[in-house]
C-alpha cells in the first residue's frame, strides 16, 4: 500500500472541514492579492492630483480587505488545523485498535518503544502535513496564478523578469526535498531506538541496577542519542542551505523588476504605484516561495512516517470474528495429531492429541522446554492451525470467533502481568461489572485476600507499573483471582503457581477445585504433587507427549513421571517450605 492510503484516511473522514477550510483558502488569498493593486493606485493618487476624496475611497476598501481577509485567515486556520488534529486523534485510535487485533507473534518480533514512538511522533508528524503544510501548499497555489493574473495585467515584461528565479527555485526544492525525505526517514528510525531503549530499561530497571549496568545502559543511550543528533543535524544541515538560497534566488526577482522598473518610471512607461504594487506582489510571492522550504521539510517529514504508520497497518489482524455466536462454550477440548513449528524450525509440539471432557481437569507437565506453554498459546488461537486439529465442543477452533473462544477461557500465563491500577481493579478486568463481594471472594481462593487487606488503602491500592510495588507471588495470585472471578467455562492455568510456597500453592489448588468443580481446566505445573487429583496427567518431553495417564498409573509405570515426582518429593522432605518467608 502506498503513503498516501494512511495520508487519505486522515482525510476521509474529516473530508467535510477541509473542504470548507479550502474554501477559506482560496478567498483570502482572492482577497490578499487586490491589496497589492490598491496600494499602487493610492500611490498614484498621491503623485497625480492628490483628491482626498478619492485617496479616502482606496484607503478605505483596503481596510474592508484586510478585515474581511483577517476573519476568512481566522477560520481557514481554525478549520483546517482543528480538522488535522481531529484527523490524528481518529487515526491514533484506528492504529490502536488494529494493533490490538494483531497476533502475539507480532509483538514477539516488535518493540514497545518503536510502536509508541509510531502512535504519537509519526502521528503527529502525517497531522503536521495535511495541516499547516496542506495550507500553506494551498496558500501557494492559489496565491501565485492570482498574483500572476494581477501581475500580467500591469506589466507583461516586469512580470516575466520577477518570474525568472522561479525554475531555480523548483530545481533546488527537487534536488534538496528528496534528501530531506531520507534524512527524516533515519531522524524518525532513531527516535524509536531511544523510545525502545529507554522503555526497556524503565521496565527492566530492577535488573539493570541488580547487576550494575546503569553506566553501561546510560553508553547505549549516550551513542543512542548522538546518532539522533546527527541525523537532525544533518537534516539542518540541509535546510541551512536550502533557506538562505531560497531567500536569495527570491530577492533577485525584486532586485530585476527594482532596475527595470525604476528605468521604465523614469521614461514615463509606467507609474511609480505599477513599480509599488509590483513590489508588493513579488513580496507577496516571496512568502509562499520561501515558506515552501518548510513545507518541503514538513512533507518529507510526514510521508516518512506515514510510511512506518502504514508498516503497521499492512500488518494481518487475527482472524476476523465471522461466527457472530457468542454464548460460552460448553468446554469440551479435544485435539487431535497436533503439530507445530515456530517459523518452520524444529516442532516445538509433535503428534499431540489429546480430550477433555466439559468439567474435567487436565494437567500438563514435564522439564522445562518441553512444549508445555505452546500448547496452551495454541489453545488459545495465539498461533493459526491447519483445520481438523483442535476442537471445542466438537467445533473446529478455526470455525469458532476467537471472541467467543477467548471470552470462554480464563487464562493465567506463565509472565503474569498486572495494570498500573487498584487490585480490586485488576481482579475486576477479568469479569465485567464485577461488585466488590465478588472481587474479595476471588482473592480469597487465590489466597491473597489477608495480604491485601494488610496494603495501605486495601483493595483500592494502587499497583505500581506492571505490579512492580508486589511481590512475584502476590502478583501470580491476584492474576489467579482475576481469572477465578471470571465466569468463563474454561480454565487455563500455566505453571501460574511457580512463585508461591507449598503450603500457599496447595491452598489454592484445594480451592481450584471449588472454583472447577462446573469448568474444564487445564493445568500446567511444575509442582507434581499439585495435580494427583486430574482425571489425566500428560507428561511432555520435546514436544511430544511420553506418558499419560492418572497419578495412581503414572506411579506405577515407574517412569520420568514417577522420577520427577520421587525427585521433587526427596528435596521437600530436606528442604521443606516457610509458608512465612516463601510466598513473597
Amino acid at each position: 500500500m502506498t503513503d498516501f492510503a494512511i495520508i487519505r484516511s486522515f482525510i476521509e473522514k474529516r473530508w467535510k472541514a477541509f473542504l470548507v477550510g479550502s474554501v477559506f483558502v482560496v478567498v483570502t488569498n482572492i482577497l490578499d492579492v487586490f491589496i497589492p493593486s490598491y496600494v499602487g493606485k493610492a500611490i498614484d493618487i498621491i503623485r497625480s492630483h492628490f483628491a482626498f476624496s478619492d485617496l479616502y475611497r482606496v484607503v478605505g476598501l483596503i481596510f474592508v480587505i484586510q478585515t474581511v481577509k483577517g476573519i476568512t485567515r481566522f477560520f481557514m486556520r481554525y478549520i483546517i488545523i482543528g480538522a488535522s488534529w481531529k484527523a490524528e486523534n481518529d487515526v491514533r485510535k484506528r492504529l490502536f485498535n488494529h494493533l490490538l487485533r494483531l497476533p502475539l507473534p507480532f509483538y514477539n518480533s516488535s518493540r514497545t518503544g518503536d510502536l509508541i514512538a509510531r502512535l504519537t511522533n509519526d502521528l503527529t508528524a502525517v497531522r503536521m502535513m495535511i495541516g499547516p503544510a496542506v495550507m500553506y501548499t494551498m496558500n501557494a497555489l492559489v496565491l501565485l496564478p492570482a498574483a500572476l493574473v494581477f501581475m500580467f495585467a500591469k506589466d507583461v515584461q516586469l512580470t516575466l523578469y520577477a518570474l525568472i528565479p522561479f525554475p531555480f527555485l523548483a530545481f533546488l526544492i527537487n534536488r534538496v526535498g528528496r534528501r530531506i525525505h531520507t534524512g527524516f526517514t533515519r531522524v524518525q528510525e532513531s527516535y524509536s531506538d531511544i523510545s525502545a531503549h529507554i522503555q526497556e530499561n524503565l521496565n527492566g530497571i530492577q535488573v539493570v541496577k541488580a547487576y550494575v549496568l546503569e553506566q553501561k545502559e546510560l553508553e547505549k543511550l549516550r551513542e543512542l542519542s548522538e546518532g539522533y543528533v546527527k541525523n537532525n543535524r544533518y537534516i539542518i544541515r540541509l535546510q541551512s542551505i536550502m533557506w538562505p538560497l531560497l531567500d536569495i534566488f527570491s530577492s533577485l526577482g525584486l532586485i530585476l523588476v527594482l532596475w527595470i522598473g525604476a528605468h521604465k518610471v523614469i521614461s514615463g512607461q509606467t507609474s511609480l504605484g505599477t513599480i509599488v504594487a509590483f513590489i508588493l506582489y513579488i513580496g507577496l510571492l516571496a512568502w509562499p516561495a520561501i515558506a515552501l522550504g518548510w513545507v518541503v521539510a514538513i512533507f518529507q517529514r510526514g510521508t516518512a512516517s506515514a510510511r512506518r504508520i502504514q508498516e503497521i497497518l499492512d500488518v494481518e489482524q487475527e482472524r476476523p470474528d465471522a461466527d457472530p455466536d457468542t454464548t460460552p462454550l460448553h468446554g469440551a477440548v479435544s485435539v487431535q495429531n497436533l503439530h507445530f513449528s515456530y517459523n518452520g524450525d524444529r516442532e516445538a509440539i509433535e503428534s499431540v492429541s489429546f480430550e477433555v471432557k466439559p468439567g474435567g481437569t487436565l494437567a500438563i507437565v514435564g522439564r522445562t522446554g518441553s512444549g508445555k506453554s505452546t500448547l496452551l498459546n495454541l489453545l488459545t488461537g495465539t498461533f493459526s492451525i491447519p483445520r481438523g486439529i483442535i476442537f471445542y465442543d466438537g467445533m473446529d477452533i478455526n470455525d469458532i470467533s476467537l471472541t467467543r473462544l477467548r471470552s470462554s477461557i480464563a487464562y493465567v500465563p506463565q509472565e503474569t502481568f498486572l495494570f498500573s491500577e487498584t487490585v480490586a481493579e485488576n481482579i475486576a478486568f477479568g469479569k465485567e461489572g464485577a461488585d466488590m463481594e465478588s472481587i474479595k471472594n476471588a482473592a480469597r481462593l487465590a489466597a491473597i485476600d489477608e495480604e491485601i487487606a494488610a496494603y495501605p488503602a486495601g483493595y483500592y491500592t494502587v499497583i505500581g507499573e506492571r505490579g512492580i510495588t508486589v511481590s512475584g507471588g502476590q502478583r501470580q495470585r491476584i492474576a489467579i483471582a482475576r481469572a477465578f472471578i471470571s465466569d468463563a467455562p474454561i480454565l487455563f492455568l500455566d505453571d501460574s503457581l511457580s512463585s508461591v510456597d507449598t503450603v500457599t500453592e496447595m491452598t489454592i489448588l484445594r480451592n481450584v477445585h471449588d472454583v472447577i468443580r462446573n469448568k474444564t481446566a487445564i493445568i500446567i505445573t511444575q509442582r507434581l504433587g499439585a495435580i494427583r487429583n486430574a482425571d489425566e496427567i500428560l507428561y511432555m518431553s520435546d514436544g511430544k507427549i511420553i506418558e499419560r495417564g492418572t497419578h495412581e498409573s503414572l506411579m506405577r509405570l515407574n517412569g520420568e513421571y514417577a522420577a520427577l515426582y520421587n525427585e521433587q518429593e526427596a528435596i521437600e522432605s530436606l528442604d521443606p517450605a516457610d509458608p512465612e518467608t516463601s510466598s513473597g
